[in-house]
């Protein structure tokens, strides 16, 4: 494996944390909406703590990537799980959080090598990519060429002003929900669903009990119900965190800076802190434990 990788030599960006332990298994970490390298290494470093093999993959927003995903290729990450097969890894897991976790479903739904996924606070549709404010009618993501189907983002094709200023006057949504409430806006379709149950990997999901940015809270029951009525074959987890936030499965206690940013847009941050400290840290233990158990 190379420590760097970069678009224009390799196909895909990507940094290489290599361990000693759990020899030939290896996580692809993906980062979440917005996080640039260096906080996505510290957040996904309590893997490498624990001996796991990490190459960090950014599909947005790094090293010559689009600042915001625009038919975003999958290939990225199928790239880098040739890269892993190729120096001898054979399992190969992937981890993510919020635009991380979904694109890591999308990638494992469609690369049979995957054999694990571990999604923090992850949503099940494809959505419209945006710039700003502004919708550009495209696909978050691409795949073999073609854009995947998506569904539009309502909130942005109408008055935005407008709408965020009744969204964060509301009762239901609040200041620190107006990204939940423009969500809520959308209209799901089946085109646009992440065909989860076409994936060949132990999946483990993790949501809070409301979330303040996107309904993980719906879309995980949601996914664990379409895979159990499919008879998925392979361990299905999901846990939700009454206490927890959007935030969950990532170490953010050497990022106070960011998490004080986030108790400015999310309730749950803004609530209490301490708890959602606190489901952080039993979701990175449960996400360990998941992994012990992957054969």
């Amino acid at each position: 494996m190379k420590q760097r990788y970069t678009l224009q030599k390799d196909g895909f960006v990507g940094f290489w944390h290599p361990s000693r332990q759990h020899e030939g298994r290896a996580v692809i970490v993906f980062p979440g909406s917005g996080a640039d390298y260096e906080l996505t290494k510290k957040g996904s470093e309590f893997l490498r703590k624990a001996g796991w093999s990490c190459l960090i993959v950014g599909f947005a927003g790094w090293d010559g990537l689009p600042e915001d995903p625009v038919l975003a290729p999958v290939e990225y990450a199928e790239k880098a799980v040739n890269a892993l097969l190729n120096s001898g890894y054979d399992k190969i897991a992937m981890y993510g959080i919020s635009a991380g976790a979904k694109f890591a479903i999308t990638a494992a739904s469609l690369i049979p090598d995957v054999s694990l996924v571990i999604a923090g606070s992850p949503f099940d549709y494809t959505t419209e990519a945006f710039k700003g404010t502004k919708p550009l009618n495209e696909s978050t993501f691409s795949w073999r060429g073609k854009p995947l189907p998506f569904d539009p983002t309502v909130t942005l094709h109408r008055n935005i002003v407008s709408v965020l200023f009744r969204t964060a006057f509301s009762k239901k949504y609040g200041m620190r929900r107006m990204l939940r409430g423009s969500y809520d806006e959308n209209v799901q379709t089946e085109k646009a669903r992440i065909k989860v149950e076409n994936m060949h990997a132990d999946i483990l999901m993790q949501c809070p009990a409301y979330d303040d940015c996107w309904p993980s809270d719906e879309a995980v029951p949601r996914m664990k119900k379409i895979l159990e009525k499919n008879h998925y074959p392979y361990r299905v987890q999901a846990t939700v965190y009454k206490k927890g936030s959007h935030l969950l499965c990532g170490d953010l206690s050497s990022s106070p800076e960011y998490l004080k940013s986030m108790r400015k847009i999310l309730q749950a941050e803004y609530t209490d802190q301490a708890a959602c400290n606190k489901a952080r840290e039993d979701s990175m233990k449960e996400a360990l434990r998941f992994l012990e158990g992957w054969k």
